[in-house]
């Protein structure tokens, strides 16, 4: 392989990488509303993800309907109905014209995640350290009245603190999304 096919490969990687990285939990996202099982859900993932990665040079990265995460989530598709062909004889599994119509409504809402997420990100950069502290302590598996308790107060006041976050946090997501429509 000469060097300008191994610059090109290495950009593809690079390129690849970048998509996959900003994009994975939005397909994941995708397969998790067609499998509920998470186990399930990781299984497909990872077939998907190796696929995405081999298909790769098939994706047109640069062309006018470039959309990574609906490119991602047909090839998702196909590996959920494989998925469930195998599991055929469970009676728990949705019928192929469910499937078909969660799955194109699954496209439609993993790349809305993805730019809620993105949303969720920026805003929570916005909040003032002790708040976003505030965030991390109440929902990283901590009881509220754990929390008040170290902070020296009610569970009651922690409780309307966390409502005004979470309040603040909405109205960010939304402006930052209605821009982003706008633009």
């Amino acid at each position: 392989m000469d060097s300008q096919s191994m610059r090109t490969a290495d950009q593809r990687h690079e390129q690849f990488v970048g998509l996959f990285a900003r994009h994975q939990f939005a397909i994941f996202s995708y397969i998790l509303s067609l499998l509920p099982n998470w186990a399930d859900a990781e299984d497909v993932f990872q077939q998907t993800s190796i696929v995405l990665w081999r298909k790769f040079d098939e994706f047109d990265a640069e062309g006018p309907t470039s959309n990574f995460v609906r490119w991602g989530c047909q090839i998702a598709r196909f590996k959920v109905l494989n998925y469930l062909k195998k599991l055929g004889r469970d009676r728990h599994v949705f019928s192929d014209g469910l499937l078909g119509l969660l799955a194109r409504e699954g496209i439609e809402t993993a790349g809305q995640l993805d730019d809620e997420r993105r949303a969720l990100n920026a805003c929570l950069g916005k909040l003032q350290a002790r708040h976003r502290n505030l965030l991390h302590a109440c929902y990283s598996g901590t009881t509220i009245k754990e929390v008040a308790q170290r902070l020296g107060r009610t569970p009651n006041s922690l409780y309307k603190l966390l409502n005004r976050i979470r309040q603040r946090l909405l109205r960010c997501i939304e402006q930052t999304l209605a821009l982003g429509a706008r633009q």
